[in-house]
């Protein structure tokens, strides 16, 4: 059994249940009579007559907003390698006191939910939980490039162990299917930056300068991609954080599902308010500029800096994907289309329509002519400091879009 901690306390535990062996999490009733509780998770806040959650189709399985800590690809091997067993839930402890946001795992001594399930039990293995199908595969960052937490010693040196305990960066290295991963990622969130968007103090370090690195990955490349971790405060406490995933209670497997762009807008909209959902929008317009159909729903994430109120984090893992995968799409349609080279200025139009009939009065069409202008003004800036082959793929990508050309 887990205790699951927020913020340092108590907030309720994962349990494998006997005979079946399926993973639930009770919350704690103390935690749920709160009226004032830190806020855990969105999923929670709206089934709060919910106090167990079986959201698994298969023993050992996680429910859905746990199984969306977890790291995937070759990372979760390298940890489930290290762990005392391979399962989701041993992962999970394995990485218990270095989670994102402010989530802690602690072992406790083995128990059933069984001993405690009183209340009422949400249970919705649906289709969520099934794999999808072969032909929905799509890039992901996250199935190609291996990070880790990481600390800044004196010096401005990065020291890396793999438990991360304590880190407040994250280092992105390169792979060996895309040339230049994190150049290009920082080529990129540099970009996003120039152009006015939220974005976290990020560096290239070149990879020999990292202390305690394993000498094997110095074959991923020359250069590391760090980023500062905005759900870390600069004495060492957590911010906590859910990414979109967690926030529509799906499997990671199921982050390229059931979203649009325009419907995500609104939930921003709904959340966060109406600033967010400007910076939302603006950030999906940079998606299309930046050919980058990775904006999945785990690269979007809310933070709650009072502990209650969530707002639209920082943005993160912005890729130009076209740069490998030049017929990518994007993760999600934007006005029914996921073709970038076929969304204009009309699809923008329908989208803000769509805001108003809901009540929501965001100028997107005039707020994204402005931006799409300043990205436009900041790129000949930067420009020459980017990669020949960023630069010119970039550019004719730049060329095929109906935003571009009729700004």
């Amino acid at each position: 059994m887990l205790e699951v901690m927020l913020h340092g306390s108590h907030v309720g535990r994962l349990v494998r249940e006997e005979g079946s062996s399926i993973v639930a999490f009770i919350l704690d009733e103390e935690y749920l009579r709160d009226e004032g509780r830190d806020v855990l998770g969105q999923q929670f806040e709206d089934r709060r007559h919910h106090r167990m959650f079986r959201q698994a189709a298969h023993p050992g399985q996680l429910p859905h907003f746990f199984a969306n800590l977890l790291p995937e690809g070759a990372l979760r091997d390298i940890v489930a390698a290290q762990s005392t067993g391979s399962d989701d839930l041993a992962v999970l402890a394995m990485l218990g006191e270095d989670l994102p946001g402010a989530v802690m795992m602690r072992a406790s001594s083995p128990e059933t939910a069984a001993s405690d399930t009183r209340g009422s039990v949400f249970d919705e293995p649906s289709a969520d939980s099934e794999e999808p199908p072969s032909d929905t595969l799509r890039f992901s960052l996250a199935g190609v490039q291996l990070k880790f937490s990481a600390v800044r010693e004196e010096g401005n040196r990065f020291a890396l162990p793999f438990s991360g305990r304590g880190g407040r960066w994250i280092l992105k290295f390169g792979s060996t299917q895309y040339p230049l991963l994190p150049e290009n990622e920082f080529w990129t969130m540099r970009w996003a930056s120039l152009g006015g968007l939220n974005v976290p103090h990020h560096e290239l370090v070149p990879a020999a300068s990292i202390r305690n690195l394993d000498s094997r990955f110095l074959e991923l490349g020359e250069n590391v991609f760090a980023i500062e971790r905005y759900d870390r405060s600069p004495d060492g406490s957590r911010v906590h954080q859910e990414d979109f995933a967690q926030v529509r209670g799906v499997l990671p497997s199921h982050k390229y599902r059931r979203a649009s762009y325009e419907g995500l807008g609104r939930l921003v909209g709904a959340l966060c308010g109406r600033d967010d959902m400007i910076e939302f929008m603006r950030r999906v317009v940079f998606t299309i500029l930046s050919g980058n159909g990775d904006a999945h729903l785990k690269n979007w994430a809310l933070v709650y800096p009072d502990r209650r109120t969530a707002r639209l984090s920082p943005t993160y893992d912005l890729v130009f994907v076209r740069c490998y995968l030049p017929a990518d799409k994007l993760a999600f349609p934007l006005a029914k289309e996921q073709d970038p080279q076929r969304i204009g200025w009309d699809h923008l139009a329908r989208i803000e329509g769509y805001f108003q009939e809901r009540g929501l009065d965001i100028p997107l069409v005039a707020t994204s002519r402005e931006f799409v202008s300043r990205c436009l003004d900041v790129w000949q800036q930067c420009r020459m400091d980017v990669g020949e082959t960023y630069r010119t793929k970039l550019e004719a990508h730049l060329a095929t879009l109906p935003l571009v050309r009729s700004r």
